[in-house]
């Protein structure tokens, strides 16, 4: 049990760490820079502490429940991924709401300037939706199994 608490936690602080450089390299905050430290400690003491118990218990780790541990990772990415989508058309949705995004035609309509999307969000959306499909496929498709078969 410990072996599978180690591991979660190191998955769902590398996920973290993901975030974190996403948004470091977006804003250059100095704030954003600090938790990036602070994840990479944490990543390291994590794989150092489960390192040390692999090689002193290795029965641990044969005992592990793969099937279950790929799951909760991958409800991780899939919440990730699902977060940052959501906070993308949130922007967007603001940014559409606000008069120097927009001017209204002849007939009093509103026609959106092209700079109402970044590339950037753009290019996180786009690259972001294979991982995105895939990784929900397989969280929902084991969802569903659990919930019908009671097991994995």
């Amino acid at each position: 049990m410990i072996v599978f608490i180690l591991l979660i936690s190191l998955a769902f602080s590398f996920c973290l760490q993901l975030l974190v450089i996403v948004q470091y390299l977006s804003t250059k905050a100095e704030n954003y820079y600090r938790i990036l430290l602070g994840t990479f400690v944490i990543n390291t003491v994590l794989m150092i502490v489960t390192s040390v118990f692999m090689f002193k218990t290795p029965v641990y780790f044969y005992n592990l429940d793969l099937k279950l541990f790929l799951w909760i990772v991958s409800g991780f990415i899939l919440f990730i991924l699902l977060f940052l989508k959501i906070t993308i058309f949130m922007r967007v949705y603001k940014r559409s709401k606000d008069p120097a995004y927009y001017t209204l035609n002849y007939f009093g309509k509103k026609v959106y300037a092209k700079n109402i999307l970044k590339q950037s969000e753009f290019v996180s959306i786009l690259l972001s939706m294979p991982f995105f499909l895939i990784i929900g496929s397989y969280f929902v498709a084991r969802l569903i199994n659990i919930l019908r078969q009671g097991s994995m």
